[in-house]
């Protein structure tokens, strides 16, 4: 990581925080920063090899891909823009009557041209698989789907088609994990005897193993404890730290190879435990994910590449990893800071980095750089030449107004222009919005920034969502 990033990023005094007064965790959102849009853009193209996750859901990325998929446009922005690539998280749920689903990305039905097609799922039983209901949500690597008369791992039917989609360029986060799989075991031992240490061992515990998956779908907050010189998860016995770990990487295998998961099924235990998703993220930021080109492998007899042989680290030893957050995670500050912007958030990051760089030569202390990709959903489709002329006028209004007064003069600015804006960019602020699903034909389209766009600052561009938000809430 070069000096002229740390810089033109303002992350200096983070990087104090980590060297000077010896921290080995330092979040910064960039979305509270005076940092020009067009700063962030050039700079993480110019230095090479970065390339920042955007972190995704499985699902349906084909409308996504196509630039008609109202606020998730932001992922076609980031991602088939260049600035960004899409890193696929896989522990969600099928959506269903009852609340806990994925309604965003929907991966339990086929979504193409604006128009969804449930699928056909099926869950072990104990015996075989059998059909469910949508009653409740089902874990996305546990099910299989009847398409074509074949049952097939869920996983594999939306990998498929998001790997057959022209410049974009997805990973799977379990796949970076499992590369390090003997690594992520030891690490995992030591962060579960560290989180027995802890004043609130069970809150500690939950940080780490944050559900429990059902053979049958099921998968939900669990409790996990010690019991003599093991575990019990939801009542299910590991006998050891290192049983539970291994464990902990059969989740991450039912992603990355769901054929052999299924063909072993009824082997394996009743209670799966299942990584937190702070956990997961630590992990893939300190394994380099933000440089994808470079391949620390696992299958060699050193067991895994030095990671400080890897690019991301500083002259000073800390390793900085750039991330593009969505909306729940990144949120629109002031106004709504995103789970990432949380104390406890931080301290549960804090406490994961902690005793990994203590134990472990392969991890080094943390600048966690969080950029927000919501301040995409203000660059509208190209087929809407009249929404960036629209919003050219407020970028010029915010950009002549003080600079703490962005959220503000939007909402000032909305009162009289939100007229003039489509129905379709209005709709990418409304609660609740994923990927349209309501039968409309829709044009592909490629996000436009509008004149004055990258003049803003991330904190500007951050409060002018949050002002669209409350305006349209």
């Amino acid at each position: 990581m070069s000096a002229r990033l740390l810089h033109e990023l303002g992350l200096s005094p983070a990087a104090e925080a980590l060297t000077e007064r010896g921290g080995v965790f330092a979040p910064v959102h960039l979305g509270t920063r005076d940092v020009r849009v067009g700063t962030l853009l050039d700079a993480v193209h110019a230095e090479p090899g970065l390339l920042p996750p955007r972190s995704g859901h499985l699902g349906n990325w084909e409308d996504i891909a196509l630039g008609r998929s109202g606020p998730m446009d932001f992922n076609t922005a980031v991602c088939g823009g260049g600035h960004g690539f899409p890193l696929i998280y896989g522990f969600t749920q099928t959506e269903a009557e009852e609340a806990g689903g994925d309604d965003v990305y929907l991966p339990g039905s086929l979504v193409e041209g604006g128009r969804r097609r449930p699928l056909p799922l099926h869950t072990w039983d104990g015996r075989a698989f059998v059909r469910r209901d949508r009653s409740r949500p089902l874990f996305c690597p546990l099910v299989r789907a009847d398409v074509d008369g074949e049952l097939t791992p869920l996983v594999e039917v939306h990998w498929r088609r998001m790997r057959a989609l022209t410049g974009y360029r997805f990973e799977l986060e379990a796949t970076r994990l499992l590369a390090h799989a003997p690594l992520v075991t030891d690490m995992l031992c030591v962060l579960l005897a560290e989180a027995g240490r802890k004043e609130n061992p069970r809150r500690a515990f939950t940080e780490l193993i944050s559900h429990a998956a059902r053979l049958d779908g099921r998968v939900g907050r669990c409790e996990l404890r010690p019991d003599g010189t093991g575990y019990l998860l939801d009542g299910h016995r590991f006998g050891s730290a290192r049983e539970l770990a291994e464990a902990a990487l059969l989740p991450l295998r039912a992603l990355t190879e769901p054929r052999w998961f299924f063909d072993t099924l009824s082997a394996l235990p009743p209670v799966l435990p299942v990584m937190s998703h702070l956990l997961t993220t630590v992990l893939s930021a300190l394994f380099g994910v933000d440089y994808p080109d470079v391949r620390q492998r696992a299958d060699v007899p050193e067991q895994v590449t030095a990671l400080s042989r890897a690019p991301g680290l500083t002259d000073d030893g800390f390793r900085v990893h750039l991330h593009w957050g969505a909306r729940a995670m990144a949120g629109c500050p002031p106004r709504r800071g995103g789970y990432f912007g949380r104390k406890s958030t931080a301290r549960a990051m804090r406490g994961i980095t902690g005793p990994l760089v203590r134990d472990f030569a392969e991890a080094h202390p943390l600048c966690f750089v969080l950029l927000p990709a919501p301040v995409f959903m203000l660059c509208p489709p190209g087929t809407s030449a009249g929404d960036a002329e629209v919003l050219a006028g407020l970028f010029k209004t915010t950009l002549s107004a003080p600079g703490d007064q962005a959220y503000e003069t939007a909402l000032g600015w909305l009162a009289g222009h939100r007229d003039a804006l489509s129905a379709y960019v209005l709709d990418r602020f409304r609660d609740g919005s994923g990927v349209p699903h309501d039968g409309a034909s829709r044009e592909p389209a490629v996000p436009v920034e509008p004149d004055g766009f990258r003049e803003l600052t991330l904190r500007q561009a951050s409060a002018l969502v949050a002002a669209f938000e409350e305006a349209l809430a």
